[in-house]
């Protein structure tokens, strides 16, 4: 039935509607606008050596005046030495005219943010991807940070998915990514191969890894122990594309038979989404008589303290509003990717002993920089952040956390064996 409206009321109705769809042309716009010209197609490609020059200054000094000086007997690189090296490399970049390229001064700039050893100072510059490129210049692989080796995680030869790789062009692996592995801002050497892996569609090809159109020989051992040298082919960004998606996973599952519980936390950010899935998620636990939890924080390389403090409430942290504390027995993951924010997670929850930590150590270390402010060049436009705080290590002690039982990555992969697992540790304690 249409509802009757007075004429007065249908003026303001319409009147209202008006305003509304001003209002929301006026967002689109704002927010279009703001987008395409933020976008990677629209940056500047190159800059003169003087704004170069000028970005460096700008560059080093917001780090000087916004991250925090090390703690007594902690060192950090000198920015006079850092500096003076990123001028001298911008300088001997400089094309014909005196200009040096925007992609040039950010490799130049990944390296200088890492050379901190934290997470959060680091350039957030991406190159404009183009999956219709038809260069051939990223490899017929992709690989995976597994029990501190690179594993072909998959392949475009199936003989090869699996193997662990040693060389490429008979230079030792880490020798050879180490151009890429040094701008990789981690605060340890795991977490930095951890990162890589995970992002490393990007770090192939920006550090120009893999020699275009040319062949590359690896040297790999197979699941069975064997070596073996290859000649591969490389291939285009769509290939690779299509090599490296990856499946969705499961975040959560609730075996309610069995009582068991996993819940896989990709990021510790605060969100409000974040805090009402963990206060939905622990609900239903409580109300499904859940007895044993698996959390797991492989991947949660990113995130802060406030997100850390909210998920430390369940386990008898700091309880806030209506939370309460999960009662059942828990087991913690942990792995090369757990970063900072989660490490410190892993060492409050020893602290309170809240259960058991299994896996890997961690690669975060509970004490770490953290609360990245973002700035923008002037001249290339390149954004960066650079750590605000630093977060002392709860125990004093360096490097990361350790399990309380050492299990292998591949054994923990599927949340199917997770769930065997769970059971066995249910049953008794594991040999």
């Amino acid at each position: 039935m249409t509802p009757n409206f007075t004429s007065d009321t249908a003026r303001k109705l319409a009147a209202a509607r008006d305003l509304l769809a001003v209002l929301a042309f006026c967002a689109a716009v704002f927010y279009g606008g703001r987008a395409f010209i933020n976008s990677p197609w629209l940056q500047k490609e190159r800059v003169t050596q003087r704004e170069a020059a000028a970005d460096i200054e700008s560059f080093f000094r917001q780090l000087r005046e916004t991250r925090p000086a090390p703690a007594p007997g902690e060192t950090a690189p000198d920015l006079g030495d850092l500096k003076a090296e990123a001028l001298a490399q911008a300088d001997a970049r400089l094309d014909e005219f005196r200009r040096v390229s925007v992609r040039d001064l950010a490799f130049i700039l990944y390296r200088s943010a890492a050379a901190f050893g934290d997470s959060a100072t680091r350039l957030t510059w991406q190159l404009p991807r183009k999956y219709k490129d038809p260069a051939l210049k990223l490899p017929p692989f992709t690989a995976a940070y597994l029990d501190d080796r690179f594993i072909l995680d998959r392949a475009a030869d199936p003989a090869l998915a699996g193997a662990e790789l040693l060389e490429v062009n008979g230079v030792r692996l880490q020798e050879f990514l180490r151009p890429a592995l040094e701008r990789v801002s981690a605060e340890t050497p795991r977490l930095r191969a951890w990162l890589f892996c995970r992002d490393q569609l990007f770090w192939w090809e920006f550090a120009n890894l893999i020699a275009q159109d040319k062949p590359l020989e690896v040297k790999v051992r197979t699941e069975g122990g064997k070596v073996l040298r290859k000649k591969l082919a490389p291939v285009t960004a769509g290939e690779f594309r299509r090599l490296s998606a990856r499946h969705t996973t499961l975040t959560k599952m609730i075996y309610a038979q069995s009582r068991l519980a996993l819940l896989k936390v990709p990021d510790l950010a605060p969100s409000r989404s974040s805090r009402r899935a963990y206060d939905e998620f622990f609900l239903e636990l409580k109300d499904k008589n859940v007895e044993t939890l698996a959390l797991d924080l492989r991947e949660a390389a990113s995130g802060d303290a406030a997100g850390a403090d909210y998920l430390l409430g369940f386990f008898g942290g700091w309880l806030k509003g209506p939370m309460e504390k999960f009662s059942g027995k828990t087991f913690l993951l942990t792995g090369p990717g757990t970063g900072p924010a989660a490490a410190q997670f892993a060492a409050r929850f020893r602290d309170l002993k809240a259960g058991e930590i299994l896996g890997e150590e961690t690669g975060g270390t509970p004490g770490y920089f953290g609360d990245p402010e973002t700035f923008t060049l002037p001249a290339s436009g390149l954004k960066y952040s650079v750590a605000s705080r630093r977060y002392p290590h709860p125990a004093a002690i360096p490097g990361g956390v350790r399990p309380d039982i050492a299990l292998a990555a591949a054994s923990l992969r599927p949340f199917g064996d997770i769930k065997t697992l769970l059971l066995k540790l249910k049953a008794g304690p594991v040999k």
